[in-house]
């Protein structure tokens, strides 16, 4: 039986999890004795409260995938964690599940012969658990032995959850940290990324820390991004080329420029994320493509090891409060229709952006990604190509974004105290 699984013994608990549309992991725990029943069934849930579907067609079942889990510890206690996909009551897979979209997109390209990897670097802060102001003074790979101890203990611990880890350093921030996973296949990355997450956060709990992928979360210092290398192979050879753009790569560039905004929507999706975009802090606001260029959306790396150098390129907008499924989902759909239409991404752009004026970048030619959450949910709204993507979510990804908007909107923050309380 495909679904057949032997749990360790001495597991206390099973924890089913996904992602809903916003990012967030939701999880439902049960009992060792009725696994059995459950890896073939699954469990029900209401899909409205998680915002996936309307509360007249609500029930819908969590299905763990036997193939992603991992046996975690938590003050003793062994749990077996379960990723889930997700389904109707009758069996049907729910077209939205984002899990199944990033799959699916995946299968579509293994039957032509293309297989996808990708490799994530994900950047977070390490704060104090009762200022929650950062750990450390330092800045971009600092080796002070101050703060070594913990980042020791969360490289051995993701290593001993068999994640393939590059390296891990201290970023430009203060208490700011970054992680790199090795290069390797797409779905696992994306499930990596949730177990990530956890791990990371476990550990800091552990060490009087807490452990944040909030895109800005520290005023007036670098924010937390995502940067995704991607590599294409066609019946295992590299479809891009190191160094020069061939022509597929200059598809899959031109395809993620020509649709740039409305990824924002995906990758950049929430109002914090636009607090991190903004000219100053090495983030990518600009809409082109360069080699080494740091200033840039898409940027073509120069340096990797021996694989790596084969030919990728290197998104860099996004940022952690992504549900990763639909990020990647959307990144290697964009490129692959740039592929397909030809869509030339325009010339390299070599020059530090950073550095020139509005006027300048204007005379360049060169737009913006949206400036707020607002703007990039109008320019998904607007791109019908990017809004296929999301497949059955789309209303309820919109539903549950500008929701977040009215929410924040109806709050009085101390700046605005602060400003305007004596008009």
């Amino acid at each position: 039986m495909e679904k057949e699984l032997h749990l360790p013994e001495d597991i206390d608990s099973i924890a089913l999890k996904f992602l809903d549309l916003r990012g967030r992991v939701r999880e439902i725990r049960i009992p060792p004795d009725i696994f059995p029943i459950i890896i073939e069934d699954g469990i029900s849930f209401d899909s409205s409260n998680v915002g996936f579907a309307d509360v007249a067609q609500s029930d819908m079942v969590a299905v763990p995938d036997p193939h992603a889990y991992k046996v975690m510890e938590y003050g003793g206690e062994k749990i077996a964690v379960f990723l889930c996909e997700l389904y109707w009551p009758d069996g049907e897979h729910f077209k939205g599940d984002p899990r199944h979209l990033l799959k699916k997109t995946l299968r579509d390209l293994a039957e032509k012969g293309i297989s996808v990897r990708v490799k994530p670097e994900y950047e977070f802060h390490l704060l104090d658990e009762k200022t929650l102001e950062p750990i450390d003074t330092g800045r971009y790979i600092d080796g002070r032995s101050e703060y070594s101890d913990v980042i020791s203990k969360i490289t051995t611990a993701v290593k001993g959850y068999d994640i393939p880890i590059e390296k891990i350093h201290h970023e430009a921030g203060m208490g700011q940290y970054e992680i790199e996973p090795l290069p390797y296949n797409t779905l696992k990355a994306a499930d990596d990324f949730i177990f990530i997450k956890e791990i990371i956060k476990k550990v800091s709990r552990e060490n009087g820390m807490v452990a944040t992928f909030m895109p800005k979360p520290v005023e007036g210092d670098a924010g937390n991004g995502m940067h995704v290398h991607i590599s294409l192979l066609k019946d295992g050879k590299p479809l891009f080329t190191p160094g020069e753009l061939n022509d597929q790569a200059k598809g899959f560039v031109g395809g993620l420029l020509e649709h740039a905004k409305a990824l924002s929507a995906i990758c950049c999706p929430t109002i914090n994320s636009y607090k991190r975009l903004v000219p100053g802090y090495e983030a990518p606001v600009y809409i082109c493509w360069g080699g080494e260029n740091r200033s840039v959306l898409v940027r073509i790396p120069a340096y990797g090891n021996k694989e790596e150098k084969k030919g990728r390129i290197e998104y860099r907008a996004g940022d952690a409060s992504v549900n990763i499924y639909l990020m990647l989902n959307s990144l290697i759909s964009a490129g692959m229709e740039g592929i397909k239409k030809g869509i030339d991404p325009g010339n390299e752009v070599r020059q530090d952006l950073f550095a020139l004026s509005n006027e300048e970048i204007e005379e360049l030619g060169i737009e913006t990604l949206p400036s707020d959450l607002h703007e990039a949910l109008d320019c998904l709204e607007k791109d019908p190509f990017i809004r296929g993507t999301l497949s059955e979510s789309y209303p309820y990804y919109m539903a549950e974004k500008k929701k977040e908007i009215l929410d924040f909107n109806r709050v009085i923050t101390k700046w605005e105290k602060e400003t305007y309380l004596e008009y």
